[in-house]
Parts: C-alpha cells; structure tokens; sequence
C-alpha cells in the first residue's frame, strides 16, 4: 500500500515539515518588513517562528529521548546520556 505523502509519519518527515512553516514564517517576515507594515503584525508573524521553532526543538528531544537515550542507556553510557540532557534543560 502506497502511503499517502500529506501524512507526515516519521519524526524525521515532522521535523522536516515543521521547518517547511518556519520558513514560510520567515518569509512573511522578510516580506512584512520590506513592505513596511505594522510592527505588532510583524512582532505576531515573529512570536509564530519562536512558537514554531519551540515545537520542533520538543519534537528532536522526544525523538532524542526514544532512541539515542535508550541506545545509550543500553550501553552503559549513562554519564554522556546524563551530560546531554543536562545541557538541554540550561537552555532558556
């Protein structure tokens, strides 16, 4: 059965798709800026990146979380597995 390309099923075809909207996002942006349209409509196009940005960084980690960590754990690198995450959560 062929599968239906507008159902995006892998973490890696999600992550692809939600960077396709933050391009287009910042696109609008370049293109609100270059017109020279109302600030508050450009700061809501820009919270729309961050938002979007936002979501695929929880996406990579849950992906990250379901397979490398688990990877890693299995093979006794829980110190590398700890560092990493503990970097992650120092981000803001």
């Amino acid at each position: 059965m062929k599968q239906d390309k507008r159902f995006k099923t892998t973490p890696k075809d999600k992550a692809l798709h939600r960077i396709k909207i933050i391009q287009g996002h910042l696109s609008a942006i370049e293109e609100m800026i270059n017109n020279d349209k109302y600030c508050v409509d450009i700061v809501h196009q820009s919270r729309a990146v961050q938002k979007a940005l936002k979501q695929l960084d929880l996406l990579l980690i849950e992906n990250h979380l379901k397979t490398c960590v688990v990877h890693q754990i299995h093979n006794h690198e829980e110190t590398r597995t700890t560092e990493e995450l503990l970097k992650l959560f120092e981000y803001k």
